[in-house]
Order: structure tokens, then C-alpha cells, then sequence
């Protein structure tokens, strides 16, 4: 009986660890004209290994989009953001057993309450000649502190992945 709650807890936390994209984009821009990419204003707030492997990501992303990363001056700057915030999870549990309408048995209702942390990154893809935003995207995932390096590079590229699908977005 112990086993079914912490069973249903286990799989409520696989359900909520997937990846959570949003895009936009500049319908005018023309997306078949950028051929080359370099990293702008990149900051660290809290890890510079997160994000030397968030910059790792995108190379290997945009590279297989037919982008070339840019020693000068690049077609578009890439810059990144990057937030944690606390999600409140609440999940509950009960017995739920007993015979008829009115009596249920012997019948319990508990609830746990956690702050899940969620960590977001945001790419922004700035034209460098008309200086202009010409596409957003962002990822957020639930973080779990217990990660190895392997598995947070292989949540990172997959996140990227995600969130660079359809890119370069059809005109």
C-alpha cells in the first residue's frame, strides 16, 4: 500500500520534467539571409560551465541549420538570458476506498508541498545590420540539483533542440 503513492508521486515528476518552449518571430525578416552567428553580451549569473554548455548547444544547433559561427561581424548576434524561479507543487494523495454514497470507509487525504526550482533560458537572434530582435525563444524545464554534468548536457541540448525546432522559421 506505501508503495502506491510514492509510485504516483514518481511518475507526477517524470510528467512535469518536460521541456516548456515559446517562439516568436519577425515575419518580415528574412531568415534565408543569415548565414553566420556570434555570441553577444554573454553574462554568467549563475555558472560560467552552464552557460560555456548552453553556448556549446546552440553552436552545434544553429551549425546544423546551415549557420556558420562568425569570427568579425556576424549576420546575427546571439544573446542569452538566463532566470531561475521557485514553482509551487502541490500534490496530493487519498485512500479513496469504502462502499456506497455515504460511507467510505476507512478513507485518508494527505498533501505535499514543494518549491520545484525552474530554471528558463531565453535566446534572443538580433540582426546586427538593422539592429533589430528578428526572433525570441525561450525553454524552461523543472532543475534538479542531482544531476550529473552528462545528464545536464544531454537536458541542455535537448532543450536547445526543442526550442530551435523550425528554425529558420519559413517566410
Amino acid at each position: 500500500m506505501k508503495r502506491t503513492p510514492l509510485l504516483l508521486m514518481a511518475l507526477l515528476l517524470v510528467g512535469c520534467s518536460s521541456i516548456e518552449t515559446k517562439v516568436d518571430y519577425d515575419r518580415a525578416a528574412s531568415f534565408s539571409s543569415y548565414k553566420t552567428f556570434a555570441f553577444k553580451d554573454v553574462r554568467t549569473p549563475d555558472s560560467p560551465i552552464s552557460m560555456r554548455r548552453v553556448q556549446s548547444a546552440i553552436d552545434k544547433t544553429l551549425a546544423s541549420r546551415g549557420l556558420a559561427k562568425a569570427d568579425g561581424t556576424p549576420d546575427l548576434w546571439v544573446v542569452l538570458h538566463t532566470r531561475t524561479r521557485r514553482q509551487t507543487q502541490v500534490t496530493t494523495y487519498s485512500s479513496g476506498w469504502g462502499w456506497g454514497w455515504r460511507w467510505r470507509g476507512p478513507y485518508w487525504n494527505t498533501a505535499r508541498v514543494e518549491q520545484i526550482p525552474v530554471g528558463t533560458l531565453m535566446v534572443d537572434l538580433i540582426d546586427t545590420k538593422a539592429k533589430e530582435l528578428v526572433w525570441r525563444g525561450s525553454a524552461s524545464r523543472i532543475v534538479d540539483a542531482d544531476e550529473t554534468p552528462k545528464d545536464r548536457d544531454e537536458k541542455v541540448q535537448e532543450a536547445v533542440n526543442k526550442l530551435f525546432d523550425g528554425f529558420p522559421p519559413k517566410s
